[in-house]
Parts: structure tokens; C-alpha cells; sequence
């Protein structure tokens, strides 16, 4: 059942990971300039975490941090997905890349999209914005991986 643990470069998962995070925290912060009016908008402080707005106004530094932290989780994660996976996918590297890539987004569009629309009072410009952010973030993460790791 495990025997794909054994073939994992650690140090590639670690490289993937790291220029994943690059790439997210630019894509977002791209993101964030363009989106911020949403941030600004006295109606939805409320909807905003106590570790990203502790108080009205930008994210203390600490929320940086937290947040590369995070970015850097996930690409290991998304490193780690890709190699439980890559032995299903197309040996053609263009298709690899965007099979990877449609599987994550079609995933985080079920698990995360669709909820947040459903359950929080997030405006509908700025949920339409992070799917776009994630679905760039995810189409060059798979190019990474299917690079890095082969």
C-alpha cells in the first residue's frame, strides 16, 4: 500500500515545495493589490480571521509568516500528492502537467469554492479572484512537479 513512500526524493519535494511557495505568495500578493478594496470594506471586517486582521487595516507581520509557513505546507503537500498520483498520469508531459492541474483544481473548486459561496458572506468578486489566483497557482505548481520530480 505504501510502496510509492519509498521512491520520494525528499530533497526534490523540498525544492517543489519552496518554489511552489514563491510562486503562490507572488500570484497572492498580486491578488491582494488588486483585490483590496474587498478588504477595506467595513461590512466584511467581520469576516476576516483574528491572526490576518487583528485590528482594522493591513496584516500585522506575523501573518506573513504564518502564511509562508502555510504556502510552504502546501507545496510539499501538493508535492506529495503528485507523486501518489504521477504513475496515473499521461506519460506525455504537456498532458501530465494539465491532468495534474485540472485534478487539483476540480478539487479545490468542490472543497473550497462551492462551500465558501455557500456557507460565508465572502463577495462574489473576490471568491471569483481566488479561483483564478489558485487555478494560475496550480497550473504552474503542476508544471514545477511534473519538472522537478519527474
Amino acid at each position: 500500500m505504501t510502496f510509492w513512500i519509498k521512491e520520494i526524493s525528499w530533497k526534490r519535494v523540498f525544492i517543489s515545495g519552496l518554489i511552489i511557495s514563491v510562486i503562490s505568495f507572488v500570484v497572492r500578493q498580486i491578488e491582494a493589490v488588486l483585490t483590496l478594496k474587498y478588504y477595506m470594506m467595513p461590512e466584511y471586517f467581520g469576516l476576516w480571521s483574528k491572526v490576518m486582521m487583528p485590528t482594522a487595516g493591513p496584516p500585522p507581520p506575523s501573518f506573513v509568516v504564518t502564511s509562508l509557513v502555510f504556502t510552504l505546507v502546501t507545496g510539499v503537500s501538493l508535492a506529495l500528492i503528485y507523486y501518489y498520483l504521477k504513475d496515473h498520469l499521461p506519460e506525455n508531459r504537456k498532458k501530465r502537467i494539465f491532468y495534474f492541474a485540472d485534478l487539483m483544481i476540480g478539487t479545490s473548486f468542490i472543497f473550497f469554492t462551492l462551500p465558501t459561496y455557500l456557507l460565508f458572506n465572502v463577495p462574489m468578486g473576490l471568491l471569483v479572484s481566488w479561483f483564478i489566483s489558485t487555478f494560475i497557482i496550480l497550473t504552474a505548481s503542476s508544471w514545477v512537479l511534473v519538472k522537478i520530480i519527474k
